[in-house]
């Protein structure tokens, strides 16, 4: 039977590769949750762009380290939006919208699934660590002082 002693290694081990992991799901999480938010903000623009009522409304053109360029729409009806592997198509704003609430909705379903796997593994580390804990009490209650 293994000691306590090797029962804390043992331990100890699965607890940091329990906690590399869910570093990595945080991480993960957080690139996640940064393409949500440019899906959603690229959504909302266009939306606000068939408010619009200029035929060729005035707009500011990012080129970099916080500078922007002065430009014109020309074309309000449509947008090209990326598809991936660095393709992207011409859409009307409605097909445009649509494409991109699809892809909001994937990134929802993948941000919930890392959360959900977050908690799950942070719920081991709990229980090993009470475990830990556990085994360190016994340890200290056996211990005996000679005189």
């Amino acid at each position: 039977m293994a000691t306590n002693q090797e029962k804390l290694e043992k331990l100890a081990y699965e607890y940091q590769l329990l906690q590399a992991q869910a570093q990595l799901l945080a991480q993960n999480l957080e690139l996640l949750t940064m393409g949500r938010n440019e899906f959603q903000a690229v959504r909302e623009t266009l939306e606000n762009l068939k408010k619009v009522e200029e035929e060729k409304p005035e707009i500011l053109v990012p080129i970099g380290a916080g500078s922007f360029l002065r430009g014109v729409i020309v074309d309000k009806e449509n947008a090209i939006v990326s598809i991936g592997a660095g393709y992207a198509v011409e859409k009307n704003l409605d097909e445009a919208v649509e494409y991109l609430e699809a892809r909001i909705k994937e990134y929802d379903e993948a941000i919930a699934k890392t959360q959900s796997s977050l908690k799950q593994l942070e719920g081991k580390l709990q229980e090993l660590a009470t475990e830990a804990q556990k085994i360190q009490q016994e340890q200290a209650m056996s211990f005996s002082v000679k005189k």
